[in-house]
């Protein structure tokens, strides 16, 4: 298990290179699947609990959409049936006890590895659909996400250093324009270490 901390926002080149090799990725969360869309595996599925995300994807998004609830996943999915499992800005708007739950399921959902993006430590986000779509309900953060959290599941973490600031809506939103940014986890695990 590594600790690494880098000064960059871009995640979505080292979440594709975590990806990289694998034919299959399970999105919990996917919104409306513009991160899902930029993912490097060839077949992607997306869930998400508010089915107007599902519906409002960018026209030629390829991915398999599924309406369902992140906290019953393992009746769809059999153990080990996916390379990978991503929780991208998903875990942290659950209650952490359910939001440890969530995250079991995709380790056992998981064959190789599961990948977590989640604003380190609480990041108070309002109840603002900013995509207009009624999910008001479901952006709040419920949780909060330290280095230990991970660390004693068998995660590597990597630090992204200040990734929170006034260029995020919802942070400047609930922060304002003076308050000091706020740094973000990429959490992954590798499935055959267990």
């Amino acid at each position: 298990m590594t600790v690494k901390v880098v000064n960059h926002k871009d995640i979505l080149n080292k979440i594709n290179e975590l990806l990289s090799g694998f034919n299959t990725v399970l999105d919990i969360g996917c919104g409306v699947g513009e991160t899902l869309g930029q993912f490097c595996c060839p077949i992607k599925i997306g869930v998400d609990t508010h089915r107007p995300y599902l519906e409002n994807t960018k026209p030629g998004e390829q991915f398999v959409k599924i309406n369902y609830r992140a906290e019953r996943l393992s009746e769809l999915f059999l153990p080990r049936s996916l390379d990978c499992v991503t929780l991208i800005d998903v875990i942290e708007h659950f209650e952490k006890n359910v939001a440890w739950d969530v995250l079991r399921q995709a380790e056992e959902i998981a064959a190789k590895r599961v990948i977590v993006f989640t604003p380190r430590g609480f990041f108070q986000q309002l109840d603002i659909d900013h995509y207009g779509l009624g999910g008001e309900s479901f952006q709040r953060h419920r949780s909060g996400w330290e280095i230990n959290d991970f660390r004693t599941r068998g995660y590597n973490i990597l630090i992204f250093d200040k990734f929170h600031d006034q260029s995020n809506r919802a942070f400047l939103e609930a922060y304002g324009v003076e308050a000091e940014p706020i740094d973000a986890l990429l959490a992954w695990k590798d499935c055959n270490q267990d």
